[in-house]
Order: C-alpha cells, then structure tokens, then sequence
C-alpha cells in the first residue's frame, strides 16, 4: 500500500516537470527575435510582472533554506535572509525600478555601458554578474536535488544533473516568454502549497508546541536583531540583490514605470510573509520529524510524513515550482547580459540578431554546467546564496547606485569602484581562509566600503 500511495506522489511530481518541458516547447515557437527571448518583447502587465518578479525571489532559499535554519535553530539565518532579500524588492520598487525603466535598457549591463559611455564597462559587469549567478542557480539546484532524493530516493548527485537538465533545457527553449508563463503557474503552486503544508503542519504538531518550540529555539529573540552577523547578512543580501541581472530583466520587460515599481513591491511583501511561513513549518518538522541528519531535508520530509498520499504529491510540486521559478531566471538573465554585453557590444559589434540568439542560449547551458558541478561538490543552499549577491554587493552595488543619483558621478569613479571592490572581495577572502581574518562578515562589508571609497577618491581626481 505504501508503495502505492508514493507511487502517486511521484505521478504528480513528473506532471509537474513534464508540464515544464512541454512550456518550453511551446514558446520556442513565438521566439523570433533576442527581444522577445531577452524581455518578452516589454509587455508584461501587473499580474505577470507580478508573479515573475515573486517567483523569482520565492526559491529554494526562502522555502527549503529558511524551514532548514529554522530547524536548526538558527534565527540568524531565518531573519537575515527573509528581511534582507525581501528588502532587496522593496528598495528596488521604491528607488531604482522607476530610473532603470525609464533607460529602456535590455539588460543590467546595459547600464554600466549607456550611463558612463564605457561599452567595456558593461563587458566587465556582465562577466562578474554571469560568475556570481552560477553560485545562485547552484543554490537552486542543491534544493531542487534535495527535492527529488526524498520523493524519488535518488542519488543526490544524480538528482543534481535531473534538476539541472530541466532548468537549462525549458529556459533555452523558450527564453523570459517561457519563465515568465511558468511562473505565473509556478507561483500559484507555490502558495498552494506552502499554504497547504503550514495548516496541516500546525494541526499535527500543535500551534501551542510550535509556540513554545520558537521560544525555547530563541527565533524570536530581539537579541538577535542587535548582532552584527544579522545586520552583516542582511545588508549583504538586501544591498547585494540590488544589482540582480534576473529583476532588472524584470523591470525592462514591464510595460510601464508603474508596473515595474508596483511588481517589485508586491512581492516584496510576498517574499517576507513565505519566509515566515517557511520558519513555521520548519519548526513543526523539528517537533514532528526531530533527529533529521540534513535539515534542509525538513520541509520536504514533513509533508512527505504528514500529508496524504497525492497531495503531498501536489504540495511538494510547490515548491520544486518554487526552486525551478527561480533557477530559470537566474539562468537566462547572466547569460543574456554576457551576450550582449560582452559578445555583441564589446567583442563582435556588428553580430546579428540570430547569433546574439543563439549565443544567449549557448551561455545558458554553459552556465547551468557549471552551477550542476557546484551543487554536486557542495550542498548548501544558503551558503551559495550568500557568496553570489557578497560578489554584487562588492563590486557593482556602489557604481549602480551613485550613478543613477549622481550626474557628477563619473565613469572613472565608477571603474574604480567595480575593480576595487571585486579585488578587496578576493584578498579578503583569501585573508578569511588564511585565517588572518576571523569573522565572516568581515570581507563582505569591507569590500563594498573599499569601493565606495575607491569610487569616491577616483571620481574626485577624475575631475580634477
């Protein structure tokens, strides 16, 4: 009977992905052009620029990640990454989407370029923004393996190349039409299910002992808002995320300012309230499932436990739709801002709609190779989301900001900023490892301030 009812969770779970491919599939066809694979040729409105921009941010992190430090006990993590990238989207709706829309940009790179009159500075962005997104997608992928070894029991390894093989194969296909369709679908799903999951999860361990669980685990400790690892994490990925080649992709393929602005805000809101509810469920799976070896296996396994067979099926679709939303956009973004900015702009000028195309999508397998090798050498969701948007906030946070609100900012003050904190970020990181530096945090805020001071000095002398 056992083997019955999971052989129906299964069943859901492959409709699932297989209703993925055939997306893909689907979409190829109405792709004619690098505009229409790169911002869906700038119409989306309210609803999708919604969903894609929620199911963007609402991955594996926010989800399996979060209900894992929750787990663990560990309410650094919890908050840190909940109010940091949430507040990425808030920032990004009140101050930037407005700007960066108005520029009728095609990728983030883009702004480097246009705003300095660097075309090699748009070149240089694109290649630091394709290497920190092999780190987020790999974030993903580690999430979406850790999916699939409990509902298919599978080697994590193995399920590492299946999830990554999909991702790269329905993205190539069908370009930002597809992402944005599936996750508008996606997104549904997830809420579905998380919501699904936390009610049942509260029933069977008792809102009264998840209370008390919280409390004896500290999650709720104002202590905790008051140490500089949290505010360390949470400026690294609230400010890091600003610079984010998927949510500026977002923004250009709105079809208005206010749509952009409002989009990012919605899901902003969206993305705290999954957070919360993901640490819920985490701490319902401490009470119900204790002595888990993986705690990032916690939420996965609760509803595998305590739901019946078919929905729990259906919910854990939640949140593979949950990883898989955000792993599509996290691959075509860098690596149609490599494309572009790199190949066409800077290396090939005068290369033609076709290939720009055609390059895109070779990037996106490229990229997607890379980030499966990663997940495959390291599984740890949290930590590969932290290294990617650390490099972001090191090198392009600054240049990004100050030239949006500066017209005396320069793109001599700019370069500095780019080149001084991508290299503070690396010898600090070495110095970390050597063990001449002792805390973490230490290399990820200095790195930013060493380019906002480089940029500074820089963009002064230029002038002089």
């Amino acid at each position: 009977m056992r083997n019955v009812l999971e052989s129906i969770d299964q069943a859901a779970f492959v409709t699932y992905l297989v209703a993925l491919v055939v997306v893909g599939l689907l979409t190829a066809k109405r792709i004619i052009s690098s505009e229409e694979f790169i911002v869906a040729g700038r119409r989306l409105k309210l609803w999708l620029a919604f969903s894609t921009v929620a199911a963007t941010w609402i991955g594996g992190g926010i989800t399996i990640g979060i209900a894992g430090k929750a787990y663990a006990g560990k309410a650094i993590g919890v908050w840190g990454t909940t109010i940091g990238f949430g507040t990425t989207l808030i920032l990004v709706g009140l101050f930037f989407a407005g700007p960066l829309h108005r520029m009728r940009l095609y990728t983030l790179a883009d702004f480097y370029s246009t705003r300095f009159g660097k075309a090699w500075l748009g070149a240089v962005s694109a290649l630091i923004m394709f290497v920190a997104y092999v780190f987020a997608v790999t974030a993903q992928i580690v999430a979406g393996s850790k999916l699939i070894h409990v509902v298919f029991g599978w080697d994590y390894t193995l399920a590492a190349v299946v999830t990554g093989s999909i991702i790269v194969f329905y993205t190539v296909l069908g370009g930002l039409w597809a992402v944005s369709l599936t996750d508008f679908l996606q997104l549904l799903i997830t809420f579905t299910g998380v919501s699904a999951a936390l009610v049942i999860a509260l029933a069977k361990a008792g809102v009264s002992n998840v209370a008390a669980e919280i409390g004896g685990l500290g999650l709720l400790d104002p202590k905790v808002f008051l140490t500089i690892d949290f505010w360390a994490l949470m400026l690294v990925l609230a400010l890091g995320d600003v610079p984010a080649p998927d949510l500026a992709q977002r923004i250009f393929a709105s079809k208005d300012e206010a749509t952009a602005k409002r989009s990012a805000l919605l899901a902003g809101v969206s993305y705290y309230v999954i957070g919360v509810v993901s640490m819920l469920v985490g701490v319902s799976a401490l009470i119900l499932l204790p002595g888990l070896g993986d705690a990032e296996l916690a939420y996965p396994a609760l509803i595998k436990e305590v739901l019946p067979a078919g929905i729990a099926g259906i919910v854990l679709s939640g949140l593979m739709a949950a990883v898989m939303s955000n792993a599509d956009s996290m691959l075509l973004a860098p690596a149609t801002v490599l494309a572009k900015n790199l190949g066409k702009d800077v290396l090939r000028p005068g290369m033609s709609d076709s290939t720009l195309l055609f390059l895109t999508r070779s990037l996106v397998v490229v990229l997607g190779i890379g980030a499966i090798a990663a997940a495959v050498a390291r599984a740890d969701i949290i930590y590969w989301l932290t290294l990617a948007f650390d490099i972001l906030f090191a090198s392009l946070f600054v240049p990004l900001a100050l030239g949006i609100w500066w017209r005396g900012y320069t793109w001599v003050g700019a370069a500095a900023g780019i080149f001084a904190g991508a290299a503070a970020r690396v010898l600090l990181e070495y110095a970390l490892n050597a063990g001449i530096v002792s805390e973490w945090w230490i290399p990820s805020l200095a790195a930013p301030a060493i380019s906002l001071l480089a940029s500074l000095l820089a963009n002064s002398l230029g002038k002089g």
